[in-house]
């Protein structure tokens, strides 16, 4: 198995480098790896995560990495990294899984 991040994930990733950065330019590469080594896990225990209870499916799960919540899809050969957030206002409703990828 291996690790996909989806369009949007990556996208909320870059986010929150960028934020992370007004600070400190290299804490925010440091802190991005930290997530991304933690989030690697899942490619050894895919179920560490519980069951989202928005999609309440048994393959997209929750799985909390340094205060953001990953919402990742259990796929045959891969995990997709759906969403990273830290903040409540998410809509999680929004996310799009129904692809493969």
């Amino acid at each position: 198995m291996k690790i996909i991040y989806s369009k949007e994930s990556y996208e909320q990733l870059q986010n929150i480098k960028k934020f992370i950065s007004l600070d400190n330019k290299k804490t925010a590469i440091q802190y991005l790896s930290k997530i991304k080594n933690k989030i690697e896990i899942l490619v050894i225990y895919p179920y560490i995560g519980k069951i989202n209870v928005i999609m309440n499916m048994h393959h997209i799960r929750d799985y909390v990495v340094l205060g953001y919540k990953v919402i990742y899809k259990i796929n045959k050969e891969n995990i997709t990294i759906l969403a990273i957030y830290k903040y409540i206002d998410f809509n999680e409703r929004e996310i799009s899984h129904d692809d493969e990828s």
